[in-house]
């Protein structure tokens, strides 16, 4: 070795083959790396899609589920609405149907009045007509 040689060489045969093996199993080793690390980053990327994708598709939905909400509370409001004006239209018809009625039996009570007092008047007139006729019939 002080000739400045390798002590290991010459090599055996075996030697060689394997100092290739090594050499192209650090390489498939690497290039496997690379390869996990390429992998990694396309699933990651693809992850990250995916989970904007489902976010959109959410947003979405939340959207339409307030606005289908917003839509049939109104359309509640509307229907309240118009339950209230018919309940109100319906008292305001009772109340009506009340009044002519009271009309009619003030009508009514009207009518027996006049009819009592023609009687009462008719009553009178015969009376005085009664009158008349009674003192003229004691003079003779």
């Amino acid at each position: 070795t002080s000739s400045g040689i390798n002590a290991e060489w010459p090599l055996r045969p075996g030697d060689y083959l394997k100092s290739l093996g090594v050499k192209r199993a650090a390489e498939v080793k690497r290039d496997a790396e690379i390869g996990v690390a390429n992998s990694a980053a396309i699933s990651g990327s693809k992850t990250a899609e995916a989970e904007r994708e489902r976010m959109e598709s959410k947003y979405a939905c939340d959207a339409l589920i307030a606005e289908n909400k917003r839509s049939y509370e109104l359309k509640q409001a509307e229907f309240s609405q118009e339950v209230n004006m018919k309940k109100a239209e319906a008292e305001l018809a009772y109340e009506l149907q009340a009044a002519k009625e009271q009309q009619s039996i003030k009508d009514e009570k009207m009518q027996i009045e006049v009819v009592e007092r023609r009687k009462q008047i008719d009553i009178e007139e015969q009376e005085v007509l009664k009158k008349k006729k009674v003192p003229t019939a004691t003079l003779r």
